[in-house]
């Protein structure tokens, strides 16, 4: 927890209990997050908490680089502490999110294309994952 608070202050972020708890929750987890599964566990130990503050929560820590916001479907908003440029894939039978290790493409790589400056990708795959083949 004390390791936790020193990164939030260092990302210039004031911590508060309801801070501290929302990025325990992600960074404790090896999951792609929905707000709702956010709000959920948080409003367990902090019940006053509402969605909006959960949502300017988030706003903060992504504007701060802490977490990537993931649209893998339009109505399925997730978070993750995992920044860096990489890929996802979406079992559209389980519903689960999985980080893809492959190599970047060269523009990605390079982080830019045609002059321009690459600050975010999303490369999605959609499918059924391998325990949904079973």
């Amino acid at each position: 927890m004390e390791e936790d608070i020193k990164l939030l202050k260092s990302k210039g972020i004031k911590v508060t209990t309801q801070r501290a708890e929302v990025w325990g929750i992600l960074s404790r987890s090896n999951e792609h997050l929905t707000i709702e599964d956010i709000f959920g566990k948080v409003h367990k130990k902090y019940p006053m908490i509402s969605l909006a503050t959960v949502y300017s929560i988030l706003d903060a820590f992504k504007e701060a680089g802490l977490v990537q916001e993931l649209r893998i479907l339009p109505q399925k908003l997730c978070y993750n502490c995992r920044v860096d440029l990489h890929h996802h894939f979406y079992c559209r039978k389980c519903k689960k999110i999985f980080d893809v290790d492959i190599p970047l493409c060269v523009a990605l790589d390079k982080r830019t294309i045609n002059g321009h400056t690459i600050e975010e990708c999303q490369g999605n795959f959609y499918g059924i994952c391998h325990e949904c083949k079973k």
